[in-house]
Order: C-alpha cells, then structure tokens, then sequence
C-alpha cells in the first residue's frame, strides 16, 4: 500500500510538470516522465534513424548539473538536423522531494526534449542500462548502434563537453 501510494504521489508531481510545463503562446512543454527499462528499449529503437544523445544524470550529481545546460545548448543546435536527444534521471522514484527537484530542474533548464525518471530501483536502473557511474552520455547513430559512451570511468580519460560535441558533430557529419 505504501509503496502504491508513492508511485502515485511521484505520478501525480509528474502530471503537474506537465502543466507546469504548457504554455498559451505554443511554446514546447517541458515533462518529466516515468519510464521501465523495457519501455525505455521500445522508446530507443522508435528513434532509429535519428542520432541519439542520452544523458543520464541526477540531481545528487554535481558534474551532471554542471553539464546539463550544456546539453540543453546542443539540443538547441542540433535539433533540426536529425538528432533526439533524451535525458534519463536516475533519482530515486519513491523520494517525492527529489522527484520534485528533478521536475523543478528540467523545467528551469527549458529542457524541451525527452526527460524520463527511470521507474525502477536505482541500482539495477544501473545494470540495466550499463551504467557505472553517472554523468554518462551515450551517443547512437542513425542505425540505432550505440557509438559513443562518455563517461567518468576511466581515470586515465575523463569525458569532457568537448568530447559530447565532437562526437555529435562527427554523427551528424556521416551522411
């Protein structure tokens, strides 16, 4: 019962994103949306045949919030050239309050494309989505194979801005 009325207090923040989000002038609205990881594969090959740029962050993430305006300026670039971009939140689905902070984030960031809040329990959200630490981008081409994963993982090469926008301007470049 608990854990049912979580899920829709966290369900019912989102909903208010969307209306938070609209505006009367027409003007993309910005959402935060729960996702499974199976939804998630299902949402990633409806994008085949379109570059993918995935950012997983959270808001307990420092470097990820760093980044994230960033990412925002690269969709606002990029975004007419056949390029999706998606960002996937790996805050904690049952924490009402970082839920909310999360919805807040993505709202003030103007962040128009796809947000998703991974509706699972955060370490297998990592397992399944191979992540080992955040922030982590992942980059797939127009064939829907990943070609980039830029992250923090290797100390001897941390992934930087410069390197999500040469391997974006690379995809983008192949024809």
């Amino acid at each position: 019962m608990a854990r049912w009325y979580l899920w829709t207090g966290a369900a019912a923040l989102l909903g208010l994103g969307l209306l938070a989000g609209c505006s009367r002038f027409g003007a993309q609205t910005v959402t935060l949306q729960l996702i499974q990881f199976e939804q998630w594969q299902r949402q990633l090959r409806s994008m085949k045949g379109h570059i993918v740029v995935v950012d997983m962050w959270a808001t307990w993430c420092a470097p990820c919030i760093e980044r994230f305006p960033h990412m925002v300026e690269l969709y606002n670039r990029y975004k007419d050239q056949g390029v999706e971009f998606v960002s996937m939140s790996v805050d904690d689905r049952e924490d009402k309050a970082a839920v909310e902070q999360a919805r807040q984030f993505v709202l003030r960031q103007k962040a128009t494309f796809r947000n998703y809040l991974m509706d699972e329990n955060i370490m297998q959200s990592f397992e399944k989505l191979g992540v080992q630490g955040i922030p982590d981008v992942f980059l797939y081409d127009r064939a829907g194979r990943l070609r980039y994963d830029l992250n923090g993982n290797d100390p001897n090469h941390q992934a930087t801005l410069n390197d999500v926008d040469y391997a974006l301007a690379t995809l983008v470049a192949e024809k």
